[in-house]
């Protein structure tokens, strides 16, 4: 990229030339390079205006006292001479581009879209009022026109990795997760590298559950140098997935190391897969760390998964305490019938058993459960026999 310099100094060159043929010697160029180099875009129109009187219609003069201007941040005056260079010539491009940056600086949205509009009418192939009009149009809610916009802007440069970024997470916000995969996928042709680019291909993977994938990338962002929650996180629950429990361990591990904390999900994970190594201890530690982030309606889904663990560690009244707990939030009707179990097979409980039994028929168990509503129906006789003999 050049320096701020050369292009400074190439500028001056240009400007050089057209005020030597207006105002002969008089105009100090070195002076107007200063104001360049020194950023003061302010002092280099005031400059300007010292020599041409203030209704200039030279479209060079008009061009350069616009664009300094727009440089110092008064939008007032670089709209009125890029308005009169628009009056000049309504075709030119680089102007209705630089009408449509000032009025979005200054929050003018319509007008903005307007000039933008005007962009494509002339250039159908313009990616960047494109992409400006595809913003612009999701800052209004229009899905539909932002999805429009960036995918022509992705169509004509399929390999421009911000476009290709933008309009696949747009294409996730819409569910359209095959077609994001796509788009990415286009773009990495051209840079295998680029971790923004793998970031979304790895969110999208989460969304297809194609889990394999999704440790192949978390690996790859890993090893260049991405080391965020997100991603580790993701490479967590890609491992877990394909029962790599010790792969998903480690790197919740280096997760807590690196950032001190985790979500919801991420304890949940981790707890099943210490239960799956029985690891019950720990399992049992995460699911409360999980039961202090949960958030309604999974609460009580997680006391559920708490109680299996206290099951599994040979602890059924915990257990027991821990389905109690879980009805406080939502009714699960699985959780009757597991406390049911329970109360009858471990703790020796009758009455509690039939209690939670017939509450678990009470709730219309769906058909995929209706092994379990034979061997309650089943089981209540039984319990009834014992208890009048």
């Amino acid at each position: 990229m050049r320096s701020t310099t050369h292009v400074v100094a190439a500028i001056g060159i240009w400007l050089l030339g057209m005020l030597e043929t207006a105002v002969g010697q008089q105009l100090d160029n070195n002076k107007l390079v200063e104001f360049y180099q020194a950023r003061r875009y302010a002092d280099a129109a005031e400059y300007l205006l010292s020599f041409y009187p203030d209704s200039i219609a030279e479209p060079a003069v008009l061009s350069r006292l616009g664009y300094c201007y727009l440089m110092a941040g008064d939008y007032i005056h670089a709209e009125r001479y890029y308005r009169q260079l628009h009056m000049l010539d309504s075709l030119d491009v680089s102007v209705l581009l630089n009408l449509a940056a000032i009025n979005v600086q200054r929050g003018q949205y319509p007008s903005a879209v307007g000039y933008y509009d005007r962009v494509v009418a002339i250039d159908t192939n313009h990616v960047g009022a494109y992409h400006a009009l595809a913003g612009l149009m999701r800052r209004q809610g229009n899905f539909d026109l932002t999805y429009v916009n960036l995918k022509r802007a992705n169509q004509i440069q399929p390999a421009n990795s911000d476009i290709a970024y933008d309009f696949a997470r747009l294409c996730m916000d819409l569910e359209r997760y095959h077609e994001a995969d796509t788009v990415l996928q286009e773009a990495l042709k051209a840079d295998p590298q680029h971790g923004t680019l793998l970031l979304g291909k790895l969110l999208v993977a989460d969304k297809l559950k194609r889990y394999g994938e999704m440790v192949e990338l978390g690996k790859q962002l890993v090893a260049l140098g991405d080391e965020s929650q997100q991603v580790l996180g993701l490479l967590a629950k890609g491992y877990f997935h394909r029962d790599d429990f010790n792969g998903c361990i480690e790197t919740y591990n280096r997760l807590l190391a690196l950032h001190d904390r985790m979500g919801e999900i991420d304890y949940y994970y981790l707890a099943m897969a210490h239960k799956a190594l029985k690891h019950y201890k720990e399992a049992l530690a995460c699911m409360d760390n999980v039961l202090e982030l949960a958030i309604s309606p999974n609460t009580a889904f997680y006391y559920g998964r708490k109680a299996d663990l206290h099951d599994l560690a040979n602890q059924p009244s915990a257990s027991a305490s821990s389905y109690l707990r879980s009805f406080h939030f939502s009714v699960i009707p699985i959780h009757y019938y597991s406390l049911a179990v329970l109360y009858d097979r471990k703790l020796n409980d009758t009455r509690n058993a039939l209690r939670y039994y017939r509450l678990y028929l009470k709730q219309n168990p769906p058909p995929e459960e209706s092994r379990y509503v034979d061997y309650v129906q089943k089981r209540l006789e039984e319990l009834a026999q014992k208890r009048t003999q």
